[in-house]
């Protein structure tokens, strides 16, 4: 009679928190981009702007800040995994990273193509089938951003200030939409900063 020998069952990988923690960090950096990217940023756009010093550098750091914040952002839906509704914490994250997607191009196109055709070109540019595209995408941004801030402040998430900054900050580029001038960028540029330190602390307080 032939004995079966009993082998050891091969270890089956697991996927942990600290095997992902590189979303972590991906988030940090990515948030902490996103702001001094948009802090970079001259305050209209122009083409005085255009010939400013930071302006490449701004919307490459931001360009930059994109993928990182992408990759990173599924560490915040694991955290709210189990604290609020499957629904809401997907369509959050979700929505944000479409809309981050979005906005990728755009820093591209007014990295290299803006300085070269001018502002007037980029206005027109800007109002046709562009604007479309921009209007949908910003919609998923702010809309995302919207929700994710309910959702992290639903969860409670350290640090508390995180979830109703992200609301408030969206709700406040959604008033100045449209808006031109020194004091519309002021703005908005205060409001994107907010995001990405946002983003950002709730990456460290895990």
């Amino acid at each position: 009679m032939t004995q079966v020998q009993d082998r050891p069952t091969p270890p089956v990988a697991t996927i942990t928190a600290d095997s992902l923690d590189w979303q972590r960090a991906s988030l940090f950096a990515g948030g902490i981009a996103f702001a001094v990217g948009n802090l970079l940023h001259p305050l209209e756009h122009s083409d005085a702007a255009y010939d400013a010093a930071t302006w490449q550098a701004a919307h490459l750091t931001i360009f930059v800040s994109i993928p990182l914040l992408v990759l990173g952002l599924p560490h915040l839906h694991r955290r709210l995994a189990g604290r609020v509704s499957p629904r809401l914490a997907t369509v959050g994250v979700a929505a944000s990273m479409a809309g981050l997607i979005g906005i990728a191009p755009g820093t591209i196109i007014e990295a290299f193509v803006a300085p070269m055709i001018g502002h007037q070109a980029m206005e027109q540019l800007e109002s046709g089938g562009m604007a479309v595209a921009n209007g949908l995408l910003g919609a998923a941004y702010l809309g995302g951003t919207i929700a994710l801030g309910w959702a992290v402040r639903r969860a409670e998430l350290q640090p508390r200030w995180a979830g109703p900054s992200l609301i408030v900050g969206a709700v406040v580029l959604l008033g100045v939409m449209g808006a031109t001038g020194p004091a519309a960028g002021v703005v908005i540029i205060a409001a994107t900063v907010v995001y990405g330190i946002a983003l950002a602390a709730l990456a460290v307080r895990a």
